[in-house]
Protein backbone atom coordinates (compact mmCIF):
# COMPACT_ATOMS: atom_id res chain seq x y z
CA UNK A 1 0.00 0.00 0.00
CA UNK A 2 1.40 3.61 -0.87
CA UNK A 3 1.48 6.35 1.20
CA UNK A 4 1.86 10.12 1.58
CA UNK A 5 2.09 12.14 4.14
CA UNK A 6 1.06 16.10 4.11
CA UNK A 7 2.39 17.74 7.28
CA UNK A 8 3.64 21.11 8.09
CA UNK A 9 5.42 20.25 11.07
CA UNK A 10 8.57 18.75 10.71
CA UNK A 11 8.51 17.20 14.34
CA UNK A 12 5.18 15.53 13.18
CA UNK A 13 6.33 14.71 10.09
CA UNK A 14 9.37 12.85 11.21
CA UNK A 15 7.86 10.95 14.28
CA UNK A 16 5.26 9.66 11.80
CA UNK A 17 7.51 8.10 9.18
CA UNK A 18 9.05 6.73 12.02
CA UNK A 19 6.30 4.75 13.13
CA UNK A 20 5.20 3.80 9.33
CA UNK A 21 8.77 2.04 9.15
CA UNK A 22 7.29 -0.69 11.65
CA UNK A 23 4.26 -1.41 8.98
CA UNK A 24 6.09 -3.31 6.43
CA UNK A 25 2.54 -3.20 4.11
CA UNK A 26 2.84 0.54 3.99
CA UNK A 27 5.11 2.06 1.69
CA UNK A 28 5.88 5.75 2.02
CA UNK A 29 6.28 6.99 -1.51
CA UNK A 30 6.67 11.26 -0.87
CA UNK A 31 6.09 13.95 1.35
CA UNK A 32 4.70 17.93 1.42
CA UNK A 33 4.70 20.56 3.38
CA UNK A 34 2.00 22.32 1.86
CA UNK A 35 -1.91 21.70 0.25
CA UNK A 36 -0.79 22.69 -3.00
CA UNK A 37 2.46 20.29 -3.16
CA UNK A 38 0.85 17.52 -1.65
CA UNK A 39 -2.13 17.74 -4.34
CA UNK A 40 0.26 17.91 -6.92
CA UNK A 41 2.34 15.09 -5.52
CA UNK A 42 -0.66 12.85 -5.10
CA UNK A 43 -2.23 13.61 -8.46
CA UNK A 44 0.99 12.21 -9.77
CA UNK A 45 2.01 9.59 -7.73
CA UNK A 46 -1.62 7.87 -6.98
CA UNK A 47 -0.91 6.82 -3.62
CA UNK A 48 -3.41 4.18 -1.77
CA UNK A 49 -3.65 6.51 1.37
CA UNK A 50 -2.97 10.04 2.31
CA UNK A 51 -2.24 10.78 6.15
CA UNK A 52 -3.67 14.68 5.93
CA UNK A 53 -2.66 17.62 8.59
CA UNK A 54 -6.08 19.38 8.82
CA UNK A 55 -4.29 22.33 9.51
CA UNK A 56 -1.42 23.41 6.93
CA UNK A 57 0.02 26.94 8.25
CA UNK A 58 -3.64 29.08 8.15
CA UNK A 59 -5.02 26.94 5.45
CA UNK A 60 -7.71 23.94 6.13
CA UNK A 61 -6.72 21.70 4.09
CA UNK A 62 -10.02 19.58 4.00
CA UNK A 63 -11.34 22.76 1.88
CA UNK A 64 -9.17 21.36 -1.30
CA UNK A 65 -9.78 17.50 -1.45
CA UNK A 66 -11.82 18.02 -4.18
CA UNK A 67 -8.91 19.38 -5.80
CA UNK A 68 -7.30 15.53 -5.89
CA UNK A 69 -8.65 13.68 -9.12
CA UNK A 70 -8.01 10.12 -7.26
CA UNK A 71 -9.93 8.63 -5.05
CA UNK A 72 -7.14 7.59 -2.48
CA UNK A 73 -8.04 6.55 1.82
CA UNK A 74 -7.81 10.00 3.87
CA UNK A 75 -6.91 9.80 7.44
CA UNK A 76 -6.65 13.19 9.00
CA UNK A 77 -3.94 14.19 11.31
CA UNK A 78 -4.60 17.14 13.58
CA UNK A 79 -4.17 18.42 17.51
CA UNK A 80 -7.72 19.12 18.11
CA UNK A 81 -10.78 17.46 17.63
CA UNK A 82 -13.12 20.24 16.76
CA UNK A 83 -12.64 18.86 12.66
CA UNK A 84 -13.91 15.57 12.86
CA UNK A 85 -17.62 16.30 11.54
CA UNK A 86 -16.56 18.25 8.92
CA UNK A 87 -14.21 15.89 7.84
CA UNK A 88 -15.66 12.78 7.52
CA UNK A 89 -18.83 14.77 5.70
CA UNK A 90 -15.91 15.61 3.15
CA UNK A 91 -14.84 11.47 2.73
CA UNK A 92 -11.91 11.00 5.28
CA UNK A 93 -11.91 7.83 6.28
CA UNK A 94 -10.08 8.31 9.74
CA UNK A 95 -8.74 11.11 12.18
CA UNK A 96 -5.58 11.29 14.48
CA UNK A 97 -4.98 13.18 17.33
CA UNK A 98 -1.46 14.36 17.82
CA UNK A 99 1.09 13.17 18.99
CA UNK A 100 0.36 9.99 16.88
CA UNK A 101 1.77 6.73 18.60
CA UNK A 102 2.16 3.33 17.62
CA UNK A 103 -1.49 2.28 19.04
CA UNK A 104 -3.11 5.21 17.67
CA UNK A 105 -1.66 4.11 14.07
CA UNK A 106 -1.72 0.65 14.60
CA UNK A 107 -5.78 0.95 15.30
CA UNK A 108 -6.48 3.45 12.33
CA UNK A 109 -4.49 1.29 9.93
CA UNK A 110 -7.03 -1.87 11.24
CA UNK A 111 -9.49 -0.44 10.36
CA UNK A 112 -9.04 0.40 6.76
CA UNK A 113 -11.26 -1.52 4.12
CA UNK A 114 -10.26 -5.29 4.15
CA UNK A 115 -9.14 -4.46 0.65
CA UNK A 116 -6.14 -2.70 2.09
CA UNK A 117 -5.37 -4.14 5.68
CA UNK A 118 -1.65 -3.84 6.19
CA UNK A 119 -0.18 -6.99 7.72
CA UNK A 120 1.34 -5.91 11.04
CA UNK A 121 3.54 -7.97 12.34
CA UNK A 122 3.64 -7.93 15.69
CA UNK A 123 6.99 -8.44 16.62
CA UNK A 124 9.26 -7.01 13.58
CA UNK A 125 13.08 -8.46 13.89
CA UNK A 126 14.24 -5.16 13.39
CA UNK A 127 13.23 -1.65 15.10
CA UNK A 128 13.59 1.35 13.56
CA UNK A 129 15.41 4.25 16.60
CA UNK A 130 16.25 7.40 16.20
CA UNK A 131 18.76 8.80 18.16
CA UNK A 132 19.84 12.88 16.99
CA UNK A 133 18.84 13.08 13.37
CA UNK A 134 19.41 9.76 12.42
CA UNK A 135 17.57 6.82 12.00
CA UNK A 136 19.23 3.30 13.46
CA UNK A 137 17.72 -0.35 12.35
CA UNK A 138 18.67 -2.29 15.57
CA UNK A 139 18.05 -5.96 15.02
CA UNK A 140 15.63 -6.97 18.20
CA UNK A 141 17.74 -9.42 19.43
CA UNK A 142 20.22 -6.55 20.24
CA UNK A 143 17.56 -4.92 22.78
CA UNK A 144 18.84 -5.16 26.57
CA UNK A 145 16.18 -2.94 28.02
CA UNK A 146 12.98 -0.33 27.81
CA UNK A 147 12.42 2.05 30.64
CA UNK A 148 9.65 4.95 30.64
CA UNK A 149 10.61 8.59 31.16
CA UNK A 150 8.08 10.68 31.08
CA UNK A 151 5.71 10.84 27.54
CA UNK A 152 8.48 8.68 26.11
CA UNK A 153 11.11 5.49 26.68
CA UNK A 154 14.29 5.37 26.55
CA UNK A 155 15.83 1.96 24.67
CA UNK A 156 19.20 1.01 25.33
CA UNK A 157 21.14 -1.84 23.22
CA UNK A 158 23.62 -4.50 23.85
CA UNK A 159 26.27 -1.30 22.64
CA UNK A 160 25.06 0.57 25.59
CA UNK A 161 23.35 3.26 23.01
CA UNK A 162 20.45 4.68 24.07
CA UNK A 163 17.48 5.47 21.91
CA UNK A 164 14.53 7.11 22.51
CA UNK A 165 11.08 6.47 21.61
CA UNK A 166 8.01 7.99 21.52
CA UNK A 167 6.42 4.79 22.09
CA UNK A 168 4.82 3.90 25.83
CA UNK A 169 6.10 0.65 28.39
CA UNK A 170 2.20 -0.46 27.09
CA UNK A 171 2.86 -0.14 23.66
CA UNK A 172 6.03 -1.74 23.58
CA UNK A 173 4.63 -4.81 25.73
CA UNK A 174 2.20 -5.10 23.12
CA UNK A 175 4.41 -5.50 19.97
CA UNK A 176 7.46 -7.01 21.35
CA UNK A 177 7.48 -10.98 21.76
CA UNK A 178 6.26 -12.32 25.68
CA UNK A 179 8.81 -15.56 25.63
CA UNK A 180 11.73 -12.69 25.50
CA UNK A 181 10.93 -9.62 26.73
CA UNK A 182 9.35 -9.25 30.60
CA UNK A 183 7.62 -6.46 32.23
CA UNK A 184 9.09 -5.74 35.09
CA UNK A 185 6.69 -3.20 36.14
CA UNK A 186 4.96 -0.37 34.62
CA UNK A 187 8.19 1.52 33.63
CA UNK A 188 10.58 -1.69 32.78
CA UNK A 189 10.69 -4.40 30.17
CA UNK A 190 13.70 -6.32 29.66
CA UNK A 191 15.36 -8.87 27.32
CA UNK A 192 15.36 -12.03 29.81
CA UNK A 193 17.80 -13.69 27.10
CA UNK A 194 20.35 -10.89 27.60
CA UNK A 195 20.26 -10.77 32.00
CA UNK A 196 23.59 -12.06 33.36
CA UNK A 197 22.59 -12.22 37.41
CA UNK A 198 20.26 -9.76 39.54
CA UNK A 199 21.68 -8.36 43.20
CA UNK A 200 20.53 -6.73 46.32
CA UNK A 201 22.86 -4.98 48.43
CA UNK A 202 22.91 -4.22 52.07
CA UNK A 203 21.70 -0.93 51.83
CA UNK A 204 19.05 -1.94 49.52
CA UNK A 205 20.12 -0.87 46.19
CA UNK A 206 18.64 -3.64 43.70
CA UNK A 207 20.16 -4.06 40.35
CA UNK A 208 19.90 -6.44 37.23
CA UNK A 209 23.30 -7.15 35.78
CA UNK A 210 23.40 -7.91 31.65
CA UNK A 211 25.68 -9.91 29.63
CA UNK A 212 27.62 -7.09 27.79
CA UNK A 213 28.44 -5.77 31.62
CA UNK A 214 26.06 -2.78 32.10
CA UNK A 215 23.55 -2.98 34.86
CA UNK A 216 20.16 -1.39 35.41
CA UNK A 217 18.64 -0.53 38.90
CA UNK A 218 14.99 -1.17 39.82
CA UNK A 219 12.56 -1.09 42.30
CA UNK A 220 11.21 -3.60 44.95
CA UNK A 221 7.63 -4.75 42.46
CA UNK A 222 10.61 -5.38 39.99
CA UNK A 223 13.05 -7.12 41.72
CA UNK A 224 10.35 -9.55 43.07
CA UNK A 225 8.83 -10.12 39.47
CA UNK A 226 12.50 -11.47 38.13
CA UNK A 227 12.90 -13.39 41.08
CA UNK A 228 9.59 -15.04 40.17
CA UNK A 229 10.57 -15.55 36.56
CA UNK A 230 13.98 -15.74 36.53
CA UNK A 231 15.05 -16.94 40.03
CA UNK A 232 15.43 -20.58 39.11
CA UNK A 233 16.81 -20.44 35.49
CA UNK A 234 20.16 -18.11 37.06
Amino acid sequence: MKAIIIEDSEIELENLKILLLEFQDVELIGTADTMKNGIELANCECPDLIFLDIQLECENSLQHIHQLKISPIIICTTLYDDHALEAFEVGVSDYLTKPITHDKLNRALQRLPERMHPSVPRAAQILSLKRGNTIHRIPLSQILHITSARDYTLVRDENNTEFISSRRIREWSGLLPSDTFLALDRSTLINQTKVESFSTTPSGERNIQFKNGSSLPVGATAMVRLKKELGASL
